[in-house]
């Protein structure tokens, strides 16, 4: 019997009693490690995560990451001897239920440390070279579980067996539910369809607590009680999938993936986009992923819909949830006092401190802690060159933290990015080792000219390079390509202390020191008046806007760029952007419109001018005039008052109909001095 066999045998039984998952670690010589792999007899379901599966193990690749993330395996082999992809390590993790086997694999431990990892490819910005280039990821990981209670299977070396975990004992619940928790959940669900209005329910968990289960629970029973408009949604319909099932099986319906309704559409799916643009009568909204989806829809839900639930994920493999807890559940506090607040704890497929997540959550930062913030008297900023943050974890927990709380999207690629990636660096503003805001910087450009050329002529696409690449070929500034260049991803302020000039503070320390190197500085961004304002008072100019709406934020993304230097650039866009507004941009907020296009001057006439003054005087229809009043308007958009201006940016810019709006013109161009 293999070493490996005997300690899965020797061990397996005892995690199994106790709901657990058992990690093991094994390394050693190619020889040795595949002697043990394999010695292994599969059983169930057995997943392979790796260059190349076995027989009888089902190859998870990222391609298929939506199809094999709800399922679940009795092992889960991770084979990390020549490429580990560190995101979907931490998302298969899920997969393994209760009594399995997770098995990571790699070489001697420092010729794993040393190897470079073929897979840090997805992270990597050209022209670096995964397959020649060792990051710094591998180590920090081993060392954040050095004390993990993993069993370590190690060639030439006894094996380690930790000391079990405390056991907690869990409240057993009746079928159809997984747990207590989850019928507290449903029954809180069942509350807010039938108790007082605009009491919504925010509903948070780890992944894997049966959240999106209660959603579906709780749609099936309300659909048997007679209730035939229930819609869920989320950030995508892969999203409320899970639900779909659960209550597909509660009401023994066939259902199939992606059909989004049960019932002749008593449960259906609606996306937000839909919900927002034609109020639904007498509806139970239920959402899913509710942090996926930005603050602003959720606020507009919120006003539109008397009776809603929103689940989310607050820490996990896909991204965080907790800049959610903070800016959309303030935002309730104001406008629904009434609103409640559920947190399911206990997990589902295993057990409460379960060995296996409590590994990868400390190993990928996923279980952070919210520190006491107080006000800063005197912060002071620091710069970081990454490697330095090895040696001080818990300074790397606070910034991640810090990154985590201002955007959901922050997850395992943000942090396998961080320590990989040898083109970014950090910025913070702290106090007695407390971290208040941080901004993190890539450094892109000092493209050869041939290829700066080659991508501004649309032939080719580097990695790594967004604010050089977009210059050469949106702006056609391929010469800008050429020359250091450094991006502002993110700068960031914890929202106990924001509105404090910290933020500005920051910034303006980074700017120096990036100036004094010669770097030309851009960042973006998804557009949003306050942000544009922002970064504007800072000296920045806009020089793009994407056509399409980010699908993480729902909004535009602009780039903008520091310094005078690039007025110029500014300008050409300004001008651009007004032709856009009745076409590509029609959608865009009309304030930001507003701030950056540049129309046209045309001189009125007398003659233009008297038809205007008729049609103030009501004695003129609108489409008689809308050509001289747009003319108008170009030429004294600046003077008009702020409200009237967005509407008229609305109905002769962005070409907008808007029956209301359209009998209202006359009476507010009574306002406008002509």
């Amino acid at each position: 019997m293999s070493d490996l066999l005997h300690i899965i045998r020797q061990q397996q039984s005892v995690y199994q009693e106790h709901g657990w998952r058992l990690p093991i670690w094994l390394a050693g010589s190619e020889a040795y490690t595949q002697q043990q792999l394999l010695a292994l007899k599969p059983e169930g379901n057995s997943y392979w995560l790796g260059d190349a599966a076995p027989a009888d193990f089902r190859l998870l690749s990222a391609k298929q990451k939506q199809q094999w993330l709800g399922t679940e395996c009795d092992l889960l082999v991770v084979d990390a001897r020549s490429a580990v992809d560190w995101d979907l390590v931490a998302a298969s993790s899920g997969c393994l239920k209760a009594g399995g086997v997770w098995l990571f694999v790699t070489n001697e431990q420092d010729l794993w440390r040393q190897q470079p990892n073929p897979a840090a490819k997805r992270v990597l910005p050209y022209p670096l070279n995964a397959t020649a280039y060792t990051g710094l990821f591998k180590n920090f990981w081993l060392e954040q579980l050095q004390d993990a209670q993993w069993l370590q299977l190690i060639e030439g070396l006894p094996a380690v067996i930790p000391v079990l975990p405390e056991v907690i004992t869990t409240a057993q619940a009746e079928l159809p539910y997984r747990t207590a928790e989850q019928q507290q959940a449903v029954a809180a669900i069942y509350k807010v369809v039938t108790g007082h209005r605009r009491r919504p329910l925010v509903l948070t968990a780890h992944r894997g607590r049966g959240k999106s289960s209660a959603l579906g629970l709780a749609a099936a029973q309300l659909a048997q009680q007679g209730k035939t408009d229930i819609l869920l949604t989320g950030p995508s319909p892969v999203a409320v999938q899970t639900a779909f099932f659960i209550a597909a099986d509660l009401l023994n319906q066939s259902y199939q993936q992606g059909q989004n309704r049960l019932l002749n559409g008593a449960i259906r799916f609606v996306p937000v986009d839909a919900l927002l643009a034609e109020k639904q009568q007498n509806t139970v909204v239920l959402v899913d992923e509710a942090a996926a989806i930005p603050t602003p829809q959720l606020q507009q839900l919120t006003d539109l819909y008397s009776r809603l639930v929103f689940a989310t994920t607050e820490h996990g493999y896909e991204g965080t949830g907790r800049g959610f807890q903070l800016r959309f559940q303030s935002y309730l506090q104001q406008h629904c006092p009434g609103f409640q607040k559920l947190h399911l704890h206990q997990p589902i497929r295993y057990q409460a401190n379960d060995p296996l997540e409590q590994l990868i959550f400390k190993g990928f930062l996923l279980e952070q802690t919210d520190s006491v913030i107080t006000a800063p008297l005197q912060p002071k900023v620091f710069s970081y060159p990454i490697k330095d943050l090895l040696l001080q974890p818990q300074k790397l927990q606070q910034i991640f933290s810090l990154l985590s709380l201002a955007h959901y999207q922050t997850d395992v690629m943000d942090l396998w990015a961080l320590l990989d990636n040898p083109a970014l660096k950090l910025y913070t503003l702290e106090q007695d080792q407390q971290v208040f805001a941080c901004a993190l910087i890539s450094f892109e450009g000092e493209l050869d000219t041939e290829l700066a050329r080659a991508v501004a002529h649309g032939k080719r696409r580097v990695q790594g390079h967004l604010l050089a690449q977009s210059l050469a070929f949106h702006c056609l500034q391929p010469e800008l390509a050429t020359q250091k260049m450094a991006r502002i991803q993110r700068i960031v302020v914890h929202p106990f202390v924001q509105m404090q000039g910290l933020g500005s503070q920051l910034l303006s320390f980074v700017l120096q020191d990036l100036s004094e190197q010669q770097y030309r500085i851009g960042t973006s961004f998804g557009a949003t008046l306050a942000l544009a304002k922002f970064w504007q008072k800072a000296g920045f100019y806009p020089v793009k806007l994407s056509h399409q709406h980010e699908q993480a934020s729902n909004e535009a993304s602009v780039l903008m760029l520091y310094g005078e230097q690039f007025q110029y650039l500014q300008q050409q866009f300004s001008r651009q952007l007004y032709w856009q507004l009745a076409d590509k941009q029609r959608f865009l907020d009309p304030a930001l419109a507003l701030l950056w296009a540049e129309p046209p001057a045309i001189t009125l006439t007398p003659q233009q001018i008297t038809e205007l003054k008729l049609f103030q005087a009501g004695l003129r229809p609108f489409d008689l005039i809308e050509t001289q009043l747009l003319c108008w308007f170009n030429l004294n958009y600046a003077k008009v008052e702020h409200q009237t201006a967005l509407l008229l940016v609305q109905r002769l810019w962005q070409k907008l109909f808007m029956p209301k709006a359209k009998q209202n013109l006359p009476e507010l161009c009574k306002l406008l001095h002509l």
